[in-house]
């Protein structure tokens, strides 16, 4: 059995040389080989695959040298020491691990016996066997199966492992064995609803480390991991968590406010599932960008897309407590998120029972989303990760309550008491409902917080906070906290948030005594245009409530 070809390259490669000729591949195809042709140091693994797709001898050439004059030492150790000084494998090992195996895949036909012997010796000293020797010795991403660093290490062990099947089969043999039960681990884990717990952002990342192990498995032996029930649900997480406008996904915990992940990841499940919906959301990506490789090499012309037109505008992902709820499939829908979860999990903010809300087009009710990433940020509470920064209740400016995080299953309760689980949820055609349960999150000043939502479709929320503060002597605090990086106005009584093609209005019911302000802007650190998002903040005091209960 031949193990190179695990991308399936030469075995497809009359086919994809027909996929550059359609209209949605052509025009970048040629600009692609002219780039390839001209540019002095094109990527690697670019190269490699123009070479094995055109057969020209002049970009296998070029190809070859690039690769020998970045031989030995390609593969960087120890980026993440700052982090886990332990530990030498990090993300970048994984990625340099990967794009040498498909180089190796690419150009196998003209590398000489000392090419392979370089490279295999570069993946035992500095790739697979690091990474292997790390994950048996307890490395924290070893067994996270629901964390995007044991998907993306782990594909990047068993590609470098199949490499390695030429040169030390037994060796291999053990790299691509672990890579293999992790894979199916993480499958396994999220394969109810397909959802994960990073965040739609780094979901995206995390599943297509898996996907490029199965599709390698899938060209490369029996094992068709394609048959797992996560494929068959995968798409539904992403779409429910896509803004209405498309540009984006939601963007609670460190999701980024751009851009809905790697096409080609959708096209793959396509062409594997014959999914017409993982068909329109590649599509959807890909009319907002520039094809890549990947595209060319996944894309199924076969595969009809089916948009989401027919499927229900409202779910619940009980695994990661997150509903969505929206009135349509059109750009202009009014969409909406209630965030539960675990203070627990891996790139988590401090936000438990917030809610976003965007409408025409335009984000209303935001979320700070990630800030510049540092050591104080994964291991302190920095502004954008507190729980006064986003859209939910802090009482006498504190943070909910923060466990150890990167706790890696779905059950809530394993991190510890701060989590919100969410629960009660009803839809139909003209109204919604859900409930958050966030108490244990704020279990040092709440004997309860409940927040129900009734969604009177299309366009208008009903929030109805039930709070119950723990007898003590002193005065308490509570701020019911809103954020926008629109304007707020005052109008006889009532606030808007006033958008460019819509606006928002904010009516209090209960209590009647409160008093509101509007803050100085939340600002980003690595936001450089220094405007910021806009916060409203309505303080109640519980020497104003009988009985200690405070109802909104």
């Amino acid at each position: 059995m031949q193990y190179y070809d695990f991308c399936g390259v030469y075995t497809n490669r009359d086919a994809i040389i027909e996929k550059t000729k359609l209209g949605r591949f052509m025009q970048w195809w040629q600009s692609f080989i002219e780039q390839m042709r001209y540019t002095d140091n094109p990527p690697l693994e670019s190269i490699a695959f123009a070479y094995a797709i055109t057969g020209d001898d002049r970009l296998g050439h070029k190809a070859i040298t690039l690769f020998r004059s970045v031989m030995p030492n390609y593969i960087p150790l120890g980026g993440a020491k700052e982090y886990y000084p332990e530990l030498d494998a990090d993300l970048s090992t994984a990625s340099a691990c990967k794009t040498l195996a498909y180089t190796y895949s690419f150009l196998y036909p003209i590398l000489e016996s000392s090419d392979k012997k370089l490279l295999f010796d570069e993946l035992r000293e500095r790739g697979g066997g690091i990474i292997y020797k790390e994950t048996l010795l307890g490395a924290w991403w070893g067994n996270s199966p629901n964390s995007n660093w044991n998907s993306h290490l782990h594909s990047g062990l068993g590609l470098a492992g199949l490499v390695l099947m030429e040169y030390d089969e037994n060796e291999a043999k053990k790299w691509i064995e672990v890579a293999k039960k992790t894979m199916i681990a993480m499958l396994d884990l999220a394969g109810e609803e397909g959802a994960g717990i990073e965040g739609p952002g780094y979901w995206g990342f995390c599943y297509r480390s898996v996907q490029e192990m199965v599709e390698a498995l899938k060209n490369t032996s029996k094992d068709n991991l394609y048959f797992h029930r996560f494929w068959d649900r995968c798409v539904d997480y992403p779409l429910y968590m896509m803004r209405p406008d498309r540009s984006g996904f939601m963007n609670f915990s460190d999701t980024g406010d751009r851009g809905l992940g790697p096409s080609h990841f959708y096209y793959a499940v396509a062409s594997a599932k014959k999914n017409g919906l993982a068909q329109w959301f590649g599509n959807i990506i890909q009319e907002q960008g520039s094809p890549s490789i990947w595209d060319l090499l996944y894309y199924d012309p076969n595969v009809e897309a089916t948009p989401p037109d027919n499927l229900p505008t409202d779910k619940f992902f009980k695994s990661v407590h997150i509903s969505s709820l929206r009135s349509g499939w059109d750009k202009d829908a009014t969409f909406f998120i209630l965030k539960g979860g675990s203070n627990s999990w891996s790139h988590c903010h401090l936000d438990l029972n917030s809610f976003f809300i965007d409408a025409y087009g335009e984000r209303l009710v935001v979320d700070p989303g990630a800030d510049q990433y540092s050591l104080h940020y994964f291991t302190s509470v920095e502004p954008a990760l507190s729980t006064s920064w986003h859209n939910t209740i802090t009482v006498d400016g504190a943070d909910q309550r923060q466990p150890p995080r990167y706790r890696m299953s779905f059950d809530l309760e394993e991190g510890g008491d701060a989590y919100c689980s969410l629960s009660d949820f009803a839809s139909n055609d003209d109204i919604a409902m859900v409930k958050g349960d966030a108490t244990t999150a704020y279990g040092d000043y709440f004997d309860r917080f409940y927040r129900d939502i009734t969604y009177l479709k299309p366009n208008c929320f009903v929030i109805h906070d039930n709070i119950r503060l723990k007898e003590v002597r002193t005065q308490r605090h509570i701020q019911w906290l809103l954020h926008s990086g629109f304007p707020f106005v005052e109008d006889k009584g009532i606030i808007w948030i006033q958008g460019d093609k819509c606006k928002l209005a904010i009516n209090t019911v209960l209590p009647k005594n409160h008093d509101y302000k509007f803050l100085n802007p939340r600002v980003l650190m690595k936001d450089k245009t220094g405007k910021g998002i806009n916060c409203l903040r309505y303080i109640v005091r519980n020497n104003l409530i009988p009985g200690m209960q405070y109802y909104r």
